[in-house]
Order: structure tokens, then C-alpha cells, then sequence
């Protein structure tokens, strides 16, 4: 027989039950929906638990005012977790609503770029779904390559922010010094600051569980037992066919790499952060072309666990060579490999030191340069060449990668008051390149960064510098001249359109036309220069814009141009058309273009 029983209300349930319910109801639902069915309801839905949980699920990356490692290691109740995940919401529209805007239209995107950064981290997870795009969208590759743009200026702007942390006197960590590189090149990539510290964490706990007695040990076997876990776990080394690899000058990078390849430099460093980690004075050691590890005994115990007698500043150090061994290093070694060197004794103290962070962060720098001079100095086809391959297209890598040792080299290669400015000044040209070609997004960071330094309007030098700052932001602000095929005799020789792929008859690398002109519109020592009269159609010809696979921009006779009807995915130039395009178009085998306000026809 049926039940005749009247079945439950809702209101009937119990306030646990309900509780639980509300954790499957989307937080959209809540706000809109549940929270006006009833004061039972309304009350339920704002308690602090629940929406503390839609703020983990939801968000993974916390700008660093919210302190959010504190908050959620505190009293539920101390904050309110509503309004700060409203708070996010409300950032994600506006993040969302500014790309957009990046993606509409060619005018006033540095502005846009700096009103998404000024929300600081917070950005992070909504630019992070947008590098996700899905395939089939109908802006894909434009919206990822702006979402990974806006991201990497974020990054940079992080690490920026960090070394100059370091230039005012703030205590930060190494792997925080180090790990600044790793944002310049990171894109959507794991492996920011927080999470480099992360894995860090993970190896300590890893050794510690693989060692119980570990923290009672002496100062000595500690340091002797971190070295050994390093070289066991392939986290220090690299193999000397790969020495030079791009790669192996970022902390992160190596970090994560399955082989974890990496300098001395940097396998000291990482050394150094788990060594840290147990309570071991562990530093870097500045021999020249070789980084070593120190461990620094304290002022009341020894090395080797003993209480010292006296309490003085002079105190016990060894060293280590992780890169090499995980046997502690002699110093009569070091004496003699410094005597090689040609230093005299005298000399020995000042190499035999702790290396401050910022002479670290300038060795590899230097690291870095020597790694992308190398590649330069190849012969042959260097497209796709291993060595600077990070996380997406080599050649934007290595651009980024460059673009990071030389903001290092301008901001720890300032001279004393006593010395000449001009080891600092060399490197304010070669940023400015850069960024006027690469990063127009950053006048920010040139103007926080650089620019104060350079104030002075009676020398010429710092006048340059403001003027190419206002230059960009001007070209910015000024709508794009619309240049439209109005078959009139000058454009009907314009053969070909934006977004069609093609290869170099000479010089056989794979660009994508970004622009037209219906003859060649260099001036006369450029034509000169570039031989142009020597072709066969000379200057009276269509040369095109063309944006190469290695990110460069070039100027290209409609003679030299060969058609290409197909394009891999995986190849360089698919990860960089976003700048120009929206998507590629399988059956007309060009590149949609999302540049219309200038070339309309195409």
C-alpha cells in the first residue's frame, strides 16, 4: 500500500542538511536565487564556511594583500569570505571585460594592459582561462596570445618588484631572487614564485621522510646528507653536451624538468633552499666560474656539534660542490683553483664569501647571455634548435629570456657613488629596443623603473628616453590609417592579403603577411642598403609586412614571396600570429585576420 504520509517540506530539514546542500548550489545560484527565498535560507547562505570554500575552489592565485595563507590558516569567522569572493567575481568581469576590449581594437591597449595588471596577482586565474581557450573558438589564437601577453606583463612586473625589493634592503629568499628570471619566460606555465617555494617544500619533506633524525643531526652531516639527496634525485647537474641549454639558467625551470638540468649556479641555489630549509646557514660562494655552497657553523655550536668556547664573529664554514659531488670540498682545493686563476693569496678572502644576492642574479644574467650568444654564433638552420626551447615558441623565449638579463644588468649593475654611470646606462638602449618592438606594454615598468634616474632635461640622453616613451603611448592612442584595396591601378598589383602564409624564396623562412604597400615605402638608404634595385622588379613592386616564426618583423619584395597552402599546429609561427589574427582557417588556409580597422579588404 502507498504511503499516505505527508513527504518532508524543505523547511523541515534540519540547518546541517541544508548546509550540506548549499555546497552542490553554484555561488551565482546562491547570490540570485537562494538567498531571497527566506530568512532561513539568507542566513544559511552567507555563513562564512561556505563561501571560504568557493574561494579555494575557485581561485588559486591571491594578489598578496589579501594575505590569504593567513586567512585561511585563521578563525573562519575573522573574515568575510562573501564579500571577498564578490570581490574576485567582480575582478574576473573586469579582467574579462579589458581583454576584450585588447582583442577589439588596436587603440589604447597599454592602458588596458596597466588597469589588468593594477589589480596585482588577482588577475592571474581568470588571464590563466583565457590562455585555455578552447580550439574551436572563433578568436582562439588572438585571445591566447593576449590572455599569455597581459600574463607575462604581470610576471614581469612581479619580478621587477622583487629585485627592488632586494635594492631596498627587504630580506627575501633566494629561490624568490632566482625565480624572478623564470616569470619573465613562465607564460600560463606552473612555477611562479609561491609555487616555486612549493616544490621546494615537497623535496624538504621528502628528505625528511626518507630521514627521520635528520634535524638532531649535526650541522655538518646535515649539509653532507642535503647534498647527497640533491645529487640522488637529479636535482642538481646537467650534462656537459647540454651545458649551455637555455634552460638551465632558471631555478624553476630546472625544478620541474624531469632530468632537472642545470648550471653550478643554480644547482647551488637549489642546494642551498632545501639546506635552508633545516635550519643549516647554507650561502653562495662567488668562485669565479664555478659557484661552490657554503654552510656556516652558528656562535654557540660547531659544525660538528660541539659547543664552541668562544663567541665570536669568526666562525667554522665548509664547502660543497653539488654540481660535481656530495663530498664536502676541501678549501686547500679552492686555494689552489684560484691560484690557477692567477689570484694572488691576498685576494683569497674576497672570493671565499658569501656572494650577495645580487652579484647571483647577475652571474646569470650573464648565464643567460652567454647561452643566447652561443645559439647567435651557429651556422646553419637554428629554427626549433633545442637549446633555447622553454615553454612555448624558442625564439619569443629567448627574446623574453634576453629582455630579463638585461633588466637585471640595468638594475644590480648600478654604480657606486664613487664610480661611472655608464655600466648601468648601456643596457637603458638595448631595453628600449625591446620594448618599443616587443613590449610596448611595459611603459609602466619604464617609467616606475627607469625613468626617475634619467630626469635630468639638460642632457640630451634622458630627454631620448622620455620622448621614446611618449612616442609609443602617442602611436598607441592613434587610430590605425585604414588602407582599403580600391582597385585603382597602384593596388591591383597587390597580390596577396593579410594572413596568407608564405616562405622566402631566398632566405626560406615561414612568415604571415601582416600588411601591404603597393611599392616598396623605405626611404632611399634602406632600398640602397637592402639592394632592392638589384631585383628584378626592383622597388616598383607590392612589399609586404611580414611577421617571421622568430618573432621578427620584415619587409618583403612580392617577388621573394611563395605561397604555402598548409600550416602545422605545432609550429612556431601558430604561437605567435594572436598578435595579428584570430584564428586559422583549415579550408582557405590563411590566417583570419584581426586587424581590420587597418586593412578592412583583407
Amino acid at each position: 500500500m502507498p504511503s499516505l504520509a505527508k513527504p518532508p517540506s524543505l523547511k523541515e530539514l534540519p540547518d546541517e542538511v541544508l548546509q550540506h546542500i548549499l555546497y552542490f548550489i553554484s555561488p551565482d545560484d546562491i547570490i540570485f536565487n537562494t538567498l531571497l527565498v527566506s530568512k532561513r535560507l539568507y542566513a544559511l547562505s552567507i555563513q562564512p564556511l561556505l563561501w571560504r570554500q568557493h574561494c579555494r575552489r575557485e581561485f588559486q592565485y591571491w594578489d598578496a594583500k589579501h594575505r590569504i595563507r593567513q586567512k585561511l590558516g585563521g578563525e573562519v569567522s575573522d573574515v568575510d569570505w562573501k564579500s571577498l569572493y564578490v570581490y574576485r567575481r567582480k575582478v574576473d568581469q573586469k579582467t574579462t571585460q579589458l581583454l576584450n576590449g585588447i582583442l577589439g581594437s588596436q587603440v589604447d591597449r597599454i592602458q588596458k594592459y596597466s588597469d589588468m595588471t593594477g589589480v596585482g596577482y588577482d588577475a592571474k586565474d581568470t588571464l590563466l582561462r583565457h590562455c585555455r581557450t578552447d580550439d574551436n573558438a572563433e578568436d582562439v589564437l588572438a585571445r591566447r596570445f593576449y590572455a599569455t601577453s597581459v600574463l607575462d606583463h604581470l610576471h614581469r612586473s612581479q619580478a621587477l618588484a622583487e629585485w627592488q625589493k632586494i635594492l631596498d634592503g627587504e630580506n627575501i629568499s633566494l629561490e624568490r631572487a632566482l625565480g624572478s628570471f623564470d616569470l619573465f619566460v613562465l607564460h600560463d606555465h606552473h612555477g611562479d614564485l609561491l609555487e616555486i617555494s612549493e616544490v621546494f617544500d615537497n623535496w624538504a619533506e621528502k628528505l625528511r621522510l626518507e630521514n627521520p633524525a635528520v634535524d638532531r643531526l649535526p650541522m655538518r652531516e646535515k649539509a653532507l646528507l642535503v647534498a647527497a639527496f640533491v645529487r640522488t634525485n637529479d636535482l642538481v647537474g646537467c650534462g656537459s653536451d647540454a651545458y649551455r641549454d637555455l634552460r638551465n639558467s632558471f631555478i624553476g625551470i630546472a625544478l620541474q624538468q624531469p632530468s632537472h638540468p642545470s648550471l653550478p649556479l643554480i644547482s647551488v641555489a637549489i642546494f642551498v633552499c632545501i639546506a635552508r630549509r633545516f635550519g643549516l646557514d647554507a650561502r653562495s660562494c662567488g668562485v669565479p666560474n664555478h659557484v661552490h655552497a657554503m654552510v656556516f657553523s652558528s656562535k654557540t655550536e660547531s659544525l660538528d656539534g660541539h659547543d664552541r668556547e668562544r663567541y665570536d664573529d669568526d666562525l667554522e664554514q665548509m664547502f660543497l660542490d653539488p654540481f660535481h659531488t656530495d663530498q664536502e670540498v676541501p678549501i686547500e682545493n679552492l686555494w689552489r683553483f684560484l691560484s690557477t686563476w692567477g689570484i694572488p693569496k691576498s685576494d683569497f678572502p674576497r672570493f671565499l664569501k658569501d656572494s650577495h644576492f645580487a652579484g647571483l642574479i647577475l652571474r646569470t644574467s650573464r648565464n643567460i647571455l652567454a647561452s643566447i650568444q652561443e645559439f647567435r654564433n651557429r651556422n646553419g638552420d637554428n629554427f626549433n634548435h633545442p637549446t633555447i626551447q622553454l615553454h612555448a615558441n624558442p625564439f619569443a623565449d629567448m627574446e623574453n629570456a634576453f629582455y630579463a638579463a638585461l633588466w637585471a644588468n640595468y638594475m644590480f649593475g648600478r654604480p657606486t657613488m664613487y664610480s661611472d654611470a655608464y655600466n648601468q646606462r648601456q643596457f637603458v638602449p638595448l631595453i628600449l629596443e625591446r620594448y618599443e618592438r616587443l613590449y610596448p606594454m611595459d611603459s609602466d615598468l619604464i617609467e616606475r623603473y627607469i625613468c626617475p634616474l634619467f630626469n635630468n632635461p639638460h642632457i640630451l640622453e634622458h630627454l631620448d628616453l622620455y620622448e621614446a616613451v611618449r612616442i609609443v603611448r602617442v602611436v598607441d592612442q592613434t587610430p590605425r590609417q585604414e588602407r582599403n584595396r580600391d582597385n585603382t591601378s597602384l593596388t591591383l598589383g597587390v597580390k596577396f592579403r593579410v594572413g596568407q602564409v608564405f616562405r622566402h624564396r631566398r632566405y626560406g623562412y615561414t612568415a604571415v603577411i601582416i600588411g601591404w604597400d603597393s611599392e616598396c615605402g623605405m626611404d632611399p638608404q634602406w632600398i640602397e642598403t637592402n639592394g632592392v634595385d638589384n631585383l628584378s622588379r626592383g622597388r616598383n613592386q607590392s612589399f609586404y609586412h611580414a611577421l617571421v616564426e622568430d618573432t621578427s618583423i620584415r619587409y618583403v619584395a612580392q617577388e621573394n614571396i611563395e605561397e604555402l597552402s598548409h600550416l602545422d599546429a605545432g609550429e612556431p609561427l601558430m604561437s605567435i600570429a594572436g598578435r595579428y589574427f584570430k584564428r586559422w582557417d583549415d579550408q582557405k588556409y590563411v590566417f583570419v585576420s584581426n586587424i581590420r580597422d587597418e586593412y578592412p579588404c583583407d
